[in-house]
């Protein structure tokens, strides 16, 4: 079938609104920040009679390890068939080949597994890298607010009460880059503190510039006696709010607590029906190094969404030192 070009905005996100299984990566914005990072992208559709039936955003990721293609969460389909799946394949090696990358590296948003006899024979493979999440959260907050606290764990409705009994704990809402630093600083000391490497500040401050340029994304900043003690970074796209990034500097207060909750009073402010936590750790595995946060994300309800491991496609030899250096540092 056809592929094309796609270079309107609508008929990019009227797709999405659509698609059931979809994330900010799926959004029109999500490829204007991969530009701002000096990546070349291509938008992409997958025609049948006229009518767009699959949508997919590749982008060019320079690398000292061996540049290659990206698609995060991409391709997505109206409907998922073996032979529209192959004709995307293909376009996306033939993109590859002409740019003359290392591989290509495909994060889905649906289950690689269910088609795994087709990836492999295509001459995919899974990848030593976890780009993205393979298992999230996501709470329907469609319901009433009373609703919603009452599904709580009975320990994460405690705190929230009592957050909001602290009249030392603030919290604050922004769309100011200004206040991005504080937010940040929050993060680097939440990363010292529990052994994960940061996004860099120009990531995080080209993400936010993107996306608050039309009020998609906001700052929630919590504050204890007047000192900043957490934080979350929020994206608000088509019906959902994504908790994107998040600090937290200490446990004494419940002020992570109080955030996750104006956060998702704030999104049923700006008409989202659910309210996405990402990343969370594989079900059971009390010794993953997201344990904790998992913890502390389920206690306020939701339903475990799994996406699809990273799987990759070699296109020349190149790829295996790639994959022997990724493979040592995992």
């Amino acid at each position: 079938m056809p592929i094309i070009d796609i270079d309107n905005r609508k008929d990019w996100e009227d797709f999405f609104s659509e698609i059931k299984e979809r994330t900010f990566l799926n959004s029109w914005n999500w490829g204007e920040f991969r530009k701002s990072l000096g990546n070349h992208i291509w938008r992409k559709g997958l025609t049948n009679s006229g009518k767009i039936v699959s949508l997919f955003l590749i982008s060019k990721i320079r690398s000292k390890k061996g540049d290659f293609l990206l698609l995060a969460h991409s391709p997505s389909f109206q409907k998922i068939e073996k032979d529209n799946l192959i004709d995307v394949i293909e376009e996306v090696k033939l993109i590859a080949q002409k740019e003359k990358v290392s591989f290509i590296r495909i994060a889905p948003i649906f289950n690689p597994n269910d088609y795994s006899f087709l990836f492999s024979h295509l001459g995919f493979r899974r990848s030593p890298s976890l780009v993205f999440p393979t298992k999230s959260l996501e709470l329907d907050i469609s319901l009433s607010e009373d609703s919603i606290l009452s599904n709580m764990r009975k320990g994460t409705r405690y705190l929230i009460k009592k957050g909001i009994n602290n009249d030392e704990i603030k919290i604050s809402i922004s769309n100011s880059i200004k206040d991005l630093p504080i937010f940040y600083q929050l993060q680097k000391e939440t990363a010292l503190k529990q052994g994960f490497r940061p996004f860099t500040f120009k990531y995080i401050k080209k993400e936010f510039e993107i996306f608050s340029k039309e009020n998609q994304a906001a700052l929630f900043l919590a504050s204890h006696k007047g000192d900043y003690i957490a934080g979350a970074f929020l994206i608000f796209w088509n019906k959902k709010a994504f908790y994107h990034h998040g600090a937290s500097t200490t446990n004494k207060v419940p002020a992570s607590h109080l955030i996750q909750w104006e956060a998702i009073k704030e999104a049923k402010k700006r008409g989202c029906d659910f309210y996405n936590f990402w990343a969370i750790a594989p079900s059971d595995n009390s010794t993953h190094k997201w344990a904790g946060l998992t913890f502390f994300k389920k206690g306020f309800g939701g339903q475990e969404l799994n996406y699809g491991e990273t799987i990759d496609l070699p296109i020349s030899k190149s790829y295996f030192l790639t994959y022997f250096i990724e493979k040592l540092r995992k």
